[in-house]
C-alpha cells in the first residue's frame, strides 16, 4: 500500500517477487484495528459538526424571525407562527441529542485510543499496564452513564444485561441522579 510505514515483505509470484505488508500478529491486528475505528470515528465527527452546525445556525435564527413577525402580526397570523416557532423550538431542543451523541462518540474514539496506543509498546509489562489503560478510559467518561456500563462491562455483563441493568438504574433514580438526556 503506498505510504504504508509498515514492514514490507517480498514472496515469490508467477512473475518474480511480489512485495506487500507483512501481515500482523494478533495484538498488532487488534491494535490496527483500534487505529481504524478511531480514525473512522473522527472523520465522522468532523464531517457531521458542520453540517450540524449549520442547521442550528438557520434554526436559531428562523426562530427568531417567528418571534419579531409573531409581534407585528395580526392575530389571525401572529397564532400560526407561534405554532411554527414552537416547533423550531422543539427542534433546536432535539439538537442537543445531537451534542450528547457526538460527546459519547468522542468519548468511545478516545476510549479505542487509549488501548491502542498502549498496545503499541506493549511487552512483558502488558498486564500492568492494561490495568491502567482501563483506569485511563473510564476517567475520559464524564458521563455517569458511561461509567455505569463501563463497570458492568469490566464484570463481565453481556450487553443485554448491561442495557436491562442501565434501564433499571434509569427507572429507580432519583431525577438529577442518573443523568437521562
Amino acid at each position: 500500500m503506498p505510504g504504508s510505514d509498515h514492514p514490507k515483505v517480498a514472496t515469490a509470484g508467477p512473475d518474480g517477487p511480489v512485495v506487500g505488508p507483512v501481515r500482523p500478529g494478533p495484538t498488532e491486528g487488534l491494535r490496527l484495528f483500534l487505529d481504524l475505528g478511531v480514525a473512522q470515528l473522527d472523520a465522522a465527527l468532523r464531517e457531521s459538526d458542520a453540517q450540524v452546525g449549520r442547521l442550528s445556525e438557520v434554526l436559531t435564527l428562523l426562530a427568531a424571525e417567528l418571534r419579531d413577525w409573531g409581534r407585528h402580526a395580526e392575530p389571525a397570523v401572529a397564532v400560526p407562527l407561534e405554532g411554527l416557532a414552537a416547533h423550531v423550538q422543539a427542534a433546536i431542543r432535539g439538537l442537543q441529542f445531537y451534542d450528547k451523541l457526538t460527546q459519547r462518540l468522542s468519548h468511545v474514539r478516545d476510549g479505542l485510543a487509549i488501548p491502542a496506543d498502549g498496545m503499541a509498546g506493549a511487552g512483558a509489562r502488558a498486564e500492568t499496564d492494561w490495568q491502567k489503560i482501563l483506569a485511563a478510559v473510564r476517567a475520559r467518561y464524564s458521563m455517569v452513564e458511561e461509567r455505569v456500563l463501563f463497570d458492568f462491562m469490566m464484570r463481565g455483563l453481556s450487553t443485554t444485561e448491561m442495557l436491562a441493568a442501565l434501564r433499571s438504574l434509569r427507572d429507580a433514580a432519583s431525577p438529577g441522579e442518573l443523568e437521562v438526556f
